[in-house]
């Protein structure tokens, strides 16, 4: 913008990418006060229950939200819930009580979560608590967790870590007893275990403490996070990988200092991302500079181990790995795929060329917006369903058509995202045959790629997707391929309403 005396500003152009939340103030950290303040007062409110059958040994919080890294600063408001659950997590004192089986730990967990519940509704007017079940077709992962709602708009998603968990999820992996796919299950489950229970909590107080020493991270990070959802990677970079790669450009600036805008901090991590050979180096992020030589040697041979027992990275393809994460596969270990690792790279890479050839005349837009050509087709999405922008700019929430005039009052639809369920049941039917984006903050489109691995292959029993017929081979064996208008009839069908339409590219 142009300022007085012919001065011209730039750089503030990008800040505004992020929406305020109608809190006028230069500190960025202040838009998560409230939620700060809400946490602080969850936390004191459940130390003084009274009735539990242990005590609290710690309460750790476990979310973006809880270290100034959401997309979407957290906005409270006492009419409407326009918060993203965040995620807490309580640890009670050990005893002999709890139970020595990983399923019976898993109902003593409801029983305690009931209970809590029941208590928080006892000591606080207005408040809402309610259980739900999670992951109930696998007995090794967490099976419950419970909402709560405070009258402030303040929304929480409780689950208990238990530490015995831990040494019965090693138990039964090293149980040679059980089958292949038994122990495909039982080393999902560990690592779940200790991403969600043991790395999450570290992670989130790291970063907290990192946005406080570096004013500029938080916004950093949200716009990064923002650029990652508008060319619909939300599902396939995680949260805590944008986030290491952030705080590296603050942590490793050398040989310049740490960025003193968001502008360059922004565009300074997108040209690692474009320059970062992650075929063939990991990721190493020092979060206070203690790291020695022997810590770095010991995740590059870990490195080094990964790539030679899945050189095609099939399990992992991104290693990323900081002083409490040496293993370097906590947060890249559910993704992202080859095909869409090479996206972001490329994505990144175009970006950081816009941006070194237009220098300061660059429009920030046109780097946040994605394109559709490169994608096999795309779902339109009705945009009635279609979460927006929390805050007081615009209070929208994604509901049915017949759930529309009670949306705003009944408590059970708080957390109600019928997209995202859509996703979800996309993902668990054609994870086999079709790669999904989407951009987890509202986005008005899903787009997918077919898997080349359906293309012609011969017939046999057994194949997860939908087939059709195709031209024998000269040996006249039959052959198959997917059946790409059967499978998108299925995708509007399983969508409904919330179809509009889908376009195929020719």
């Amino acid at each position: 913008m142009k300022a007085a005396g012919g001065l011209k500003i730039v750089g503030s152009s990008f800040e505004h990418l992020l929406p305020s939340q109608g809190v006028a103030s230069t500190d960025p950290l202040a838009l998560y006060q409230p939620v700060m303040n809400a946490l602080e007062a969850l936390q004191k409110e459940i130390r003084n229950l009274q009735g539990l059958p242990l005590q609290i040994r710690q309460i750790s919080a476990a979310d973006p939200q809880f270290r100034y890294a959401s997309t979407k600063a957290p906005f409270l408001n006492p009419s409407q819930c326009q918060m993203d659950p965040a995620n807490v997590y309580v640890q009670f004192e050990g005893s002999n009580r709890w139970p020595d089986d990983i399923a019976a730990v898993q109902r003593t967990k409801i029983a305690f979560l009931l209970k809590m519940g029941e208590l928080l509704e006892e000591a606080i007017p207005n408040l809402s608590a309610r259980l739900a079940l999670e992951n109930t077709n696998h007995k090794l992962l967490n099976n419950a967790f419970l909402d709560i709602l405070y009258p402030s708009g303040a929304f929480f998603r409780l689950r208990i870590h238990h530490e015995r968990e831990l040494n019965l999820l090693e138990r039964t992996l090293k149980d040679k007893s059980h089958t292949q796919a038994s122990q495909e299950e039982n080393a999902s489950a560990l690592s779940t275990y200790k991403r969600n229970f043991v790395q999450a909590p570290l992670h989130t107080q790291v970063v907290r403490t990192l946005s406080t020493r570096f004013p500029l991270l938080s916004p950093c990070i949200r716009l990064m996070k923002k650029w990652r959802d508008s060319h619909l990677l939300s599902t396939h970079i995680s949260d805590e990988l944008i986030e290491l790669l952030t705080i590296r450009t603050f942590v490793h600036p050398g040989p310049w200092s740490p960025p003193d805008g968001v502008m360059p901090g922004f565009l300074k991590t997108l040209t690692f991302i474009a320059k970062w050979n992650w075929r063939s180096e990991p990721l190493i992020v020092d979060f206070n500079g203690e790291m020695g030589s022997k810590e770095i040697d010991a995740i590059n041979l870990r490195f080094e181990a990964w790539r030679k027992i899945d050189p095609a990275m099939n399990r992992v393809v991104m290693f990323a790995a900081s002083n409490i994460d040496p293993d370097g596969i906590t947060w890249t270990d559910l993704g992202p795929l080859n095909v869409v690792a090479a996206r972001f790279t490329s994505l990144a890479r175009a970006a950081a060329a816009v941006a070194k050839e237009q220098g300061l005349d660059v429009d920030p837009q046109a780097l946040f917006a994605p394109s559709m050509l490169d994608y096999d087709f795309v779902v339109h999405l009705d945009p009635e369903f279609v979460g927006g922008q929390q805050g007081p700019e615009k209070a929208a929430e994604p509901v049915f058509k017949n759930l529309k005039t009670q949306a705003q009052e009944d408590k059970s639809l708080v957390g109600f995202n019928p997209v995202r369920m859509y996703m979800d049941e996309l993902r668990t039917l054609h994870w086999s045959n079709i790669v999904f984006f989407y951009n987890e903050q509202g986005g008005s489109v899903i787009a997918g790629l077919w898997n080349p691995q359906t293309g012609p292959r011969p017939w046999k029993i057994g194949l997860q997707y939908n087939t059709m017929p195709v031209a024998s081979s000269g040996d006249g064996e039959g052959y198959v391929s997917i059946n790409k208008s059967a499978t998108l009839h299925d995708i509007a069908r399983l969508g409904g309403d919330m179809v509009s339409r889908i376009e195929v590219k020719k």
